[in-house]
């Protein structure tokens, strides 16, 4: 039996209460009288038993004692301690929240694919009847169809062949409480005498391989896959974790939550992934559930997957890329046309046919659009007909007349797919003869060549060019002796010259040695200084070898000596002549007086004096105006750098002509190029007037001087 109490030496006033006292278990009474005297409190061993026990008297501060203004300060020694303690419970009740479990539920998952590296189709279409072992696979598997692309329309294609995915949880709802700051984790029920429970993730997957675009079923399989976490933890990707409280080491953790990233991981293919018969359509079923300690798994959720796999590398390898080849494409000369120019021939038009062909453009695979072409790389050459242009577009011939058999005998129709031996033909007739070109130089002639180019693609888009360089004309083709050599080309019309010698208004005369229609022949009849009564030269026809021993030869934008350094095809007609000529009129109709003309020359652009140096190399100029003086015996004209007049007698080395010849000095200060002749008023006069409008220009090589390329004259209203 509990003792009731001692006697300290302090003690409390009691009155009239009665003090009820469990005593090893058994509620006791004991009935105080009016007052008595007890010290400090009541002891007891186990437990007090009442509705209520009032605060009491405090031993340092009394109640209402210090406490104005506060709550405390409604306190008595009367009041009720649970009052006390539901009050300092109210004061504290919002820093010491309750366990409270997460609130967001587990929703669904994401399947998150894995290895995804694609590939591009392999370029080229299947022709008829190959022979390659893989394209024959494919096509009994409806994967390389004739005249279309290996997997056509199948994209994309997929190549690692560990292609495959994971799977990870989804939570929906919302919770303002979680193990950790993850928005993943969702509520997994309460803990086990404050311990995490279990949380388990099960998955069934079903496999199924289709190695034909019908899509038929040819191989399935199926796997199951448990994993579990015990306790607070992940394991292969499933988490479980403790929700704790605000201050766990007062109030204790009571729920859990978790989730599953990543898990799982099937994979689409455990067989030979390399071989060829791995190609086709692979389709993988998911279902997975969860459990949480002892509940029962959730109902499953289910997805699915089919992709396209091919081993494109092996394929690649199986089916390479070929190179076309090709016999000769060397163009033969059919016709040619020539003209003359100072009695030198050139080639002004020929035509030319090339032929050539293709084979190994369709084995294994080959390429859809131009395949084939033919082409030159020249100057004024022009397809006139053939076949140059060989198109497959669609994946179908679509050139008449271009893909034949591999006997080169059977053209395949438009719109039929090629088959693998089957070759292309090539063959274009090219015209030579675009308008006023030449490949005259000054001391030799380019081009002389022309290319010829035939082109073959394979299926990869790769182009394989073969190219023959040919020349113009060869020297023994045409019916030309080959002693004679090569001919360069001159193609302006024969008679035409593109200088300009007539003038009806104030500008420029041209000289560019194009042409030879306003050239004049050496003798007297130039001296009037009219073209019109001059010896005109034959320009209308072809004629070779027509220069005079003292002539100079015209050759395309030149004056050149014959048979000098600059000179092209003709010898020399006269070697021991030095002094050599030509004369080009020029007409004037303004019916104004011309009192100086101006003249620039190209090419060689120094003059000597024309009678006072007979320096080899060298080139001299007369201006010989027409005037009637031309019509008597002496002969004038003027030297556009001559400072004195010299008559030369008919005899003199620089006298051409059958009467003397004076020769004018130019009064005009201006004697280099650009030079200004001016037409002397005594003792003679010969200005260009209204009767008399026209002048002839009288050039002279001694020897071998670098040549003239043109000559212009300014005439002024």
């Amino acid at each position: 039996m509990s003792s009731l109490g001692k006697f300290p030496n302090g003690f409390n006033q009691v009155s009239r209460s009665a003090v009820a006292i469990t005593v090893n278990g058994i509620d006791q009474a004991l009935i105080t009288t009016s007052s008595f005297t007890m010290y400090d409190g009541l002891v007891v061993s186990q437990s007090i038993n009442a509705y209520n026990i009032n605060a009491g008297n405090p031993t340092s501060n009394q109640w209402q004692s210090n406490l104005t203004g506060s709550y405390f300060n409604n306190f008595t020694t009367q009041t009720d301690v649970s009052e006390i303690l539901r009050f300092i419970a109210g004061l504290l009740s919002q820093s010491a929240p309750d366990a409270s479990p997460n609130t967001r539920n587990y929703n669904s998952y994401t399947a998150n694919a894995q290895n995804t590296t694609t590939g591009t189709v392999i370029a080229g279409s299947v022709p008829q009847s190959s022979t390659n072992t893989t394209v024959t696979y494919l096509t009994s598997r409806g994967f390389a169809n004739t005249g279309s692309t290996i997997f056509s329309a199948i994209s994309p294609i997929y190549t690692q062949q560990n292609y495959g995915f994971t799977y990870t949880s989804v939570a929906g709802g919302t919770t303002i409480v979680t193990s950790s700051a993850d928005n993943q984790l969702f509520g997994l029920g309460q803990l086990v005498s404050g311990n995490p429970t279990t949380f388990s993730v099960s998955g069934s997957f079903t496999f199924r391989f289709k190695d034909n675009s019908a899509k038929t079923d040819t191989a399935t399989s199926a796997s199951q896959h448990l994993i579990t976490q015990t306790g607070a933890g992940t394991t292969s990707g499933v988490t479980l974790a403790k929700i704790l409280t605000v201050n766990p080491a007062v109030i204790p953790p009571a729920y859990q939550d978790g989730k599953y990233a990543s898990v799982f991981a099937p994979t689409i293919y455990s067989g030979s992934a390399l071989a060829v018969s791995a190609s086709g359509y692979y389709h993988i079923s998911a279902s997975i559930s969860i459990a949480s300690g002892s509940s029962g798994y959730t109902p499953a959720t289910a997805s699915n997957a089919e992709i396209f796999f091919a081993p494109l590398t092996t394929i690649s390898t199986n089916i390479p890329s070929q190179t076309p080849t090709t016999g000769s494409t060397t163009p033969v000369a059919l016709t040619a046309v020539s003209r003359s120019l100072s009695g030198a021939p050139y080639l002004s038009g020929s035509t030319y046919n090339v032929s050539s062909s293709f084979t190994n453009l369709f084995n294994p695979l080959y390429f859809v659009g131009t395949i084939a072409s033919l082409s030159t790389v020249s100057t004024g050459m022009t397809q006139t007909s053939g076949v140059t242009s060989v198109l497959t577009t669609g994946g179908t011939v679509q050139t008449a007349g271009a893909v034949y058999d591999s006997t080169g005998t059977t053209a395949r129709s438009a719109s039929q797919i090629p088959f693998e031996t089957d070759l292309v033909k090539l063959n274009g007739l090219y015209t030579f003869g675009s308008a006023n070109i030449t490949n005259i130089g000054q001391t030799s002639f380019t081009p002389t060549t022309f290319t010829v180019s035939i082109a073959g693609v394979n299926k990869a888009a790769s182009t394989s060019t073969y190219s023959s360089v040919s020349n113009y004309h060869t020297a023994g083709t045409f019916g030309q002796p080959a002693a004679s050599g090569a001919l360069a080309y001159n193609t302006r019309t024969q008679g035409t010259d593109s200088g300009t010698y007539t003038i009806a208004s104030a500008g420029s005369l041209l000289a560019n040695f194009t042409g030879e229609n306003y050239r004049l022949q050496i003798n007297d009849s130039l001296l009037s200084g009219s073209y019109d009564l001059g010896t005109k030269f034959t320009t209308g026809s072809y004629s070779v070898y027509t220069l005079g021993a003292t002539d100079l030869q015209i050759k395309p934008g030149y004056l050149v000596k014959p048979g000098g350094t600059y000179g092209y095809w003709l010898a020399d007609p006269s070697p021991s002549q030095t002094y050599k000529y030509a004369a080009f009129g020029f007409t004037r109709t303004l019916a104004t007086n011309q009192p100086s003309i101006a003249m620039s020359l190209a090419g060689n652009t120094t003059l000597v004096d024309w009678a006072n140096s007979s320096t080899t190399g060298t080139v001299a100029m007369l201006i010989i105006p027409q005037s009637a003086l031309g019509t008597v015996t002496q002969a004038s004209g003027i030297d556009p750098v001559a400072t004195a007049t010299t008559l030369l007698a008919i005899a003199h080395p620089a006298n051409p002509f059958g009467r003397s010849l004076n020769v004018l000095a130019n009064t005009n200060v201006a004697k280099t190029n650009p030079f200004t002749i001016d037409f002397p008023t005594s003792p003679n006069a010969f200005p260009l007037n209204t009767t008399y409008r026209n002048f002839v220009v009288l050039v002279r090589y001694i020897g071998d001087p670098t040549p003239l390329t043109s000559i212009t004259l300014t005439v002024t209203a």
